[in-house]
């Protein structure tokens, strides 16, 4: 008489590349779900990359949009970077944001300015 436990085996691993498909397709659907229900945000960021000697007017970008409703917290929100997108000469920069999670995720609409005023710091 075979076991229980070999049997439930058996029965466990059989087909098992339909079973791992449906998990598979499970997390899709709730990857999907996730994503869909959005929020809008609206942060205001530090610009963190200003070159030695430099200094930008304005200091701080407003960056609003849309993120996955289960990561629109205050810890999440703060990881935004922006960084200056800088020749190094010219008068201007333009502001580069990063966002802490992949773009599914989050959807940046607006950041204002988009260009901010670089000169240099005389000592």
């Amino acid at each position: 008489m075979p076991s229980r436990v070999g049997e439930f085996v058996k029965l466990l691993f059989r087909n098992w590349h339909i079973k791992l498909l449906a998990v598979f397709s499970a997390l899709l659907v709730w990857l999907y779900v996730e994503v869909k229900t959005k929020v809008p945000f609206q942060v205001q960021v530090e610009i963190t990359d200003i070159p030695k000697g430099y200094r930008v007017f304005p200091k701080e970008v407003l960056i609003t949009g849309e993120i996955a409703e289960k990561f629109h917290r205050e810890d999440i929100l703060r990881c935004f970077k922006v960084h200056l997108v800088w020749n190094g000469k010219g008068k201007y920069a333009t502001v580069r944001v990063k966002t802490p999670l992949p773009k599914p995720f989050v959807e940046i609409e607006s950041v204002y300015p988009q260009r901010v005023e670089i000169e240099k710091v005389n000592r």
